[in-house]
């Protein structure tokens, strides 16, 4: 009854944290997919072009003639590292501390009972 009990709540601390990457199976195995919303198909093209200037800049240093290519070079990398931020999967982190937690807990229960049998 109590692995009833702690599977449950595993499930809702999962369903209520693992929000962010989906997990998938295809022809080269198991992997995450990440998600993120953008408001518009402009706004994805945005951030898609960001990021080539981002590169661009990067590689640049923004200075060459290519440099001179990309109008506001700061705008481009504060959009980037905004986007990257958040594909940073917070809550995934938090399900793991909490499931950790969990079986802390659990371990300790067990062994408590481990010596209360023998004991008694």
């Amino acid at each position: 009854m109590e692995n009833d009990r702690l599977l449950r709540l595993l499930e809702t601390i999962r369903d209520r944290n693992l929000t962010f990457l989906s997990p998938k199976v295809g022809k080269n195995g198991k992997h995450y997919e990440v998600t993120f919303a953008v408001d518009s198909h402009l706004r994805l093209m945005f951030l898609v072009t960001n990021l080539i200037k981002v590169c661009i800049c990067a590689l640049d240093r923004a200075e060459g003639p290519i440099g001179r290519d990309i109008p506001d070079p700061v705008h481009n990398v504060q959009e980037v590292l905004l986007h990257a931020l958040s594909i940073i999967p917070i809550e995934e982190h938090r399900f793991i501390d909490e499931v950790l937690e969990l079986l802390e807990t659990a371990r300790e229960e067990k062994t408590k009972k481990a010596q209360t049998d023998k004991n008694g």
